[in-house]
């Protein structure tokens, strides 16, 4: 008998851990489990069902000529749900040919209702918390480039580092997309100037679905700047869209405007859904010149 004392000792300390382990009996009920399909099957790996920074979107965006810090602010709005996080990325040229950017959401904040919760299949009964966002790189290369006009080749890669996949915030799967931005510029006057930009590509990422393992989409951006002075106003228009159909048309306006110092800039941003994708957003940020 005193062979066994190890073995209530080791009993007694294992039920009070026991206590504190999730029950998904509920999940298992309302998703209607199978009982031996892993619970990641059921999620939906579309921007429709993720969090707001699950799919980054690239703007039609010039070849920046100087290493730049980009710091910002968002609020989400959806109903049923709050949502607030942080944007840092980092941009270094290469020469006069490249340029290098990395990108990242270090703290999102979330809460859900049980209507959200149950629509995105997450995992915890009462989904509220913190996450950390997926590590996103971008490498630009300029093809050509004239006085007024410039031509990108761009690739960027999502890495699969995001947190809270259970709650549907982040993938936790890798993406790429490739494309071209075609720039033109046009100076009116000695303080007023325009510049427009399209961009086309392809965008691709790993999904959950047995006989999908892969979604792949159109990529596409246009964008309107108009410079008066120390002032930048914008419009963008960006989006792609998979061939899965599955609510995976993205595509979102956004109205900034930023005024621009020696070494840095202010700007606000407002971000509105216009298909598969429930946020609107409201961003302020800081952006540092070197």
């Amino acid at each position: 008998m005193r062979n066994c004392g190890w073995k209530y000792f080791i009993l007694a300390f294992c039920f009070p851990l026991s206590l504190l382990a999730q029950d998904f009996s509920w999940w298992n009920e309302t998703h209607q489990w199978d009982g031996h399909t892993h619970w990641s099957s059921y999620m939906k790996l579309s921007p429709a069902f993720m969090g707001p920074n699950a799919f980054p979107i690239p703007f039609a965006e010039k070849m920046i000529r100087k290493p730049e810090f980009d710091l910002r602010f968002s609020n989400h709005l959806n109903p049923g749900e709050t949502s607030w996080d942080f944007y840092t990325s980092v941009a270094l040229p290469l020469g006069n040919k490249a340029a290098l950017k990395l990108e990242i959401n270090p703290i999102e904040y979330f809460e859900m209702d049980s209507a959200i919760r149950d629509e995105r299949v997450s995992r915890d009964e009462f989904p509220k918390g913190y996450a950390s966002g997926d590590v996103l790189v971008e490498m630009n290369a300029l093809v050509f480039e004239t006085e007024q006009t410039q031509l990108l080749f761009n690739v960027g890669l999502k890495t699969a580092s995001g947190s809270q996949f259970r709650n549907a915030r982040y993938t936790d799967s890798p993406a790429y997309y490739l494309d071209l931005s075609y720039h033109v510029e046009k100076s009116l006057n000695d303080h007023l100037s325009c510049d427009v930009g399209l961009l086309l590509g392809l965008y691709v990422w790993q999904t959950y679905m047995i006989n999908n393992r892969q979604n792949d989409a159109i990529l596409a951006a246009l964008s309107l700047n108009m410079n008066y002075k120390e002032y930048r106003f914008s419009h963008d228009v960006r989006g792609f869209r998979g061939y899965l159909e599955n609510d995976d048309f993205p595509l979102l306006y956004t109205a900034k405007i930023a005024k621009n110092w020696d070494s840095y800039q202010l700007y606000i941003r407002q971000q509105i859904t216009l298909h598969d994708y429930p946020y609107n957003s409201t961003q302020v940020g800081y952006k540092l010149f070197f």
